[in-house]
């Protein structure tokens, strides 16, 4: 079945199943945490997005990316940072809920540096048959936004 016209709304469905509308947006339902998927098949090759989905950490954009902060203890925080002033930073550490974001001061800051881990979960397709995942290769790479 492979070789079969794809479906796309089966493409949605296992859009949601693997858990891509937790973080991302597609014609304006899901997250905002990672990049919106919408027209991505225009901004991207099919091998592109098939290797992003597989390997997140690979390539890291700038704007969806982390930041590992050591701190004098010892201590390392993962998260995005929010507010940088004089004073120190505020970390989100679960960009799900930014409100909760730590404050740490300059003082007890040693490093700041880029994670070259994704926030984008290894595995997802592993909740997938093959055809859906061809499916949802259809739906994500689909000019227009409707299945």
């Amino acid at each position: 079945k492979s070789n079969a016209p794809r479906d796309r709304a089966s493409g949605r469905r296992a859009f949601g199943m693997a858990g891509c509308f937790a973080c991302h947006t597609y014609a304006g339902e899901g997250g905002a945490v990672g990049p919106d998927l919408t027209g991505a098949g225009s901004r991207f090759a099919l091998r592109d997005l098939l290797e992003a989905i597989v390997d997140p950490s690979r390539e890291i954009s700038d704007q969806y990316g982390t930041s590992v902060v050591t701190l004098r203890d010892g201590q390392q925080l993962t998260g995005r940072i929010i507010n940088y002033t004089e004073q120190g930073i505020s970390l989100a550490e679960n960009l799900f809920d930014p409100a909760q974001a730590v404050k740490l001061a300059e003082k007890d800051l040693v490093s700041i540096a880029p994670s070259k881990i994704s926030l984008m979960p290894p595995g997802l397709l592993n909740v997938l048959e093959s055809d859906e995942i061809l499916d949802l290769l259809s739906f994500v790479r689909a000019p227009s936004a409707r299945p």
